[in-house]
C-alpha cells in the first residue's frame, strides 16, 4: 500500500490542527495497553518526535538572530565599574628622595551610544535574518507534514501486515484440516497414499508464509514504533480504519493547491529572499560607507569628569582587502542563483510528484469500484469450498 501527500492532506491538515491543539494543552500519552487510533499515534509524534522538536528549535534560534540584527537599531547603554590599586618601593618623588607609595581608586561610570547609520548593513541583515526565519517555520511545518505521513503509512503497513499474519495463520490451520481429512479417507481406504504429498507440500509452504508474514509484521510493529516516537516496546495495538469516502479534484487544482500551501515552496521562496539579502549585504561591504554615531556618558564616582558627549560622522571605504570583497560579492551571487535553482526544481518536483500521487489515487479507485462486483462471488465460493472441505 502507498500513501501520498496529495490523497492524504485533508487527513494531515486535520491530525494537524487537532495535534497542535492538543500539543497546546498537555503532551500527549499512547497506551500501550489500549487500543490506540491514528490520530493518537500522530498526535504524539506531533508532540514527542525528535524531528518536529528539532525543527521548532531552529525556528527559535532563527526567531532570536531576528532580534539580534535589530538589535542595531536600537541605542546601547551601557555601566561600567572598575576598582586599580598600585604602588611601588623605593620610587623618587618630586622632592628626589625616595619613597613607598601605593593608591586605590574605584571609578563608575554609565553611558549610551546610538548608531544612526551604517549605509545600510543592518536593514539587509534584517531582511536575511527574517528570511531565514521564514525558511525556518516553514521547515517546521514540513517536518510535521512529513511525520504525519510517516506516521499515517506505517501505522497502514502495521495494520495490513498484521492481516495478512492472521491469512497466513488460516491457511496454515486450513491446510492442517484439509491433510487431516485426506489422511482419514487414506486410513480408511477411500484415499491414495499419493494424495497426502501435494497436501503436505502445500502445508510446509503455508509454514513458511507464515514465518516470513509474521517477521513482516513484527518489523511493521516495530517501524510504527519508531515513527511515532516511541522507545523499543511492544507492539501497539491498533483501531482498525474504515474506508474513507475520497472526493478527487482535478489535477491542475491539485498541482496549483500545493504550489501555494506546500512547505518546501514557502521555504525555497525564503531562502531566496535571504540569498538576495546576503548578495545586497556583500555588496554593501565592497562600498563606501557612511556612518553616523552619537554618544552620552556621565560620571557616577571616581572619573575624571562628570559627563561627555560625542558625536560623528565619516565615511569608511576599504581600499584594499585581498580580493575578499569582491570574492564574497561572487559567492553570494552563486548562493542567489543556487537558492533560484532550487525553488524553480522544486516546484517541479512537486508537480510531479502531486501528478504520480493522482494517478495512482484515480487508479486505485477505479480497481477498487471494479472489484467490488467481485466480493460476493468470492464469498459464495469460499462458502462452499468450507462446505465441501467438512463433508
Amino acid at each position: 500500500m502507498r500513501f501520498s501527500r496529495a490523497y492524504l492532506a485533508p487527513m494531515l491538515v486535520l491530525s494537524l490542527a487537532s495535534g497542535a491543539a492538543f500539543a497546546a494543552e498537555a503532551p500527549p500519552k499512547l497506551s500501550e495497553d489500549k487500543p490506540v487510533t491514528l490520530q493518537q499515534c500522530i498526535e504524539y509524534a506531533l508532540a514527542q518526535h525528535a524531528s518536529v522538536l528539532s525543527a521548532e528549535q531552529q525556528a527559535k534560534s532563527s526567531k532570536a538572530e531576528i532580534t539580534r540584527a535589530q538589535a542595531n537599531f536600537m541605542p546601547r547603554i551601557t555601566a561600567e565599574s572598575g576598582y586599580t590599586g598600585s604602588g611601588g618601593q623605593g620610587i623618587i618623588n618630586k622632592d628626589g628622595a625616595r619613597e613607598n607609595t601605593y593608591s586605590t581608586s574605584t571609578v563608575s561610570t554609565i553611558g549610551i551610544t546610538e548608531n544612526f547609520w551604517d549605509g545600510g548593513k543592518t536593514q539587509a541583515a534584517v531582511r536575511e535574518a527574517k528570511a531565514s526565519a521564514r525558511a525556518a517555520i516553514a521547515g517546521v511545518d514540513l517536518a510535521r507534514q512529513n511525520r504525519a505521513l510517516t506516521v499515517t503509512r506505517a501505522y497502514f503497513s502495521a495494520l495490513l501486515t498484521k492481516r495478512l499474519a492472521d491469512i497466513a495463520a488460516q491457511t496454515v490451520t486450513s491446510s492442517e484440516e484439509q491433510l487431516k481429512l485426506i489422511q482419514a479417507r487414506v486410513d480408511t481406504g477411500d484415499g491414495a497414499k499419493v494424495d497426502v504429498y501435494p497436501v503436505e507440500v502445500q502445508l510446509a509452504n503455508a509454514k513458511l508464509a507464515k514465518l516470513q508474514a509474521d517477521n513482516d509484521a513484527r518489523v511493521a510493529a516495530t517501524n510504527l514504533r519508531n515513527a511515532v516516537g516511541l522507545d523499543r516496546g511492544p507492539e501497539l495495538k491498533l483501531v482498525d480504519v474504515s474506508a474513507p469516502e475520497i472526493k478527487v479534484d482535478p489535477l491542475d487544482d491539485c498541482i496549483k493547491c500545493a504550489l501555494q500551501t506546500r512547505p518546501e515552496i514557502v521555504q525555497s521562496t525564503a531562502d531566496v529572499d535571504s540569498a538576495s539579502a546576503g548578495l545586497n549585504l556583500a555588496k554593501l561591504q565592497a562600498l563606501p560607507i557612511p556612518t553616523a554615531s552619537a554618544g552620552f556618558g556621565r560620571n557616577l564616582s571616581g572619573a575624571d569628569y562628570d559627563q561627555k558627549w560625542s558625536f560623528g560622522i565619516g565615511l569608511s571605504l576599504n581600499i584594499f582587502d585581498g580580493g575578499a570583497s569582491q570574492a564574497g560579492i561572487q559567492s553570494a551571487k552563486a548562493r542567489l542563483e543556487s537558492a533560484k535553482l532550487a525553488d524553480e526544481q522544486s516546484r517541479k518536483d512537486i508537480s510531479a510528484e502531486v501528478e504520480s500521487a493522482y494517478l495512482n489515487l484515480t487508479s486505485s479507485l477505479e480497481r477498487l469500484s471494479a472489484s467490488k462486483p467481485l466480493l460476493p462471488v468470492a464469498e459464495a465460493k469460499a462458502t462452499k469450498l468450507v462446505a465441501a472441505k467438512r463433508a
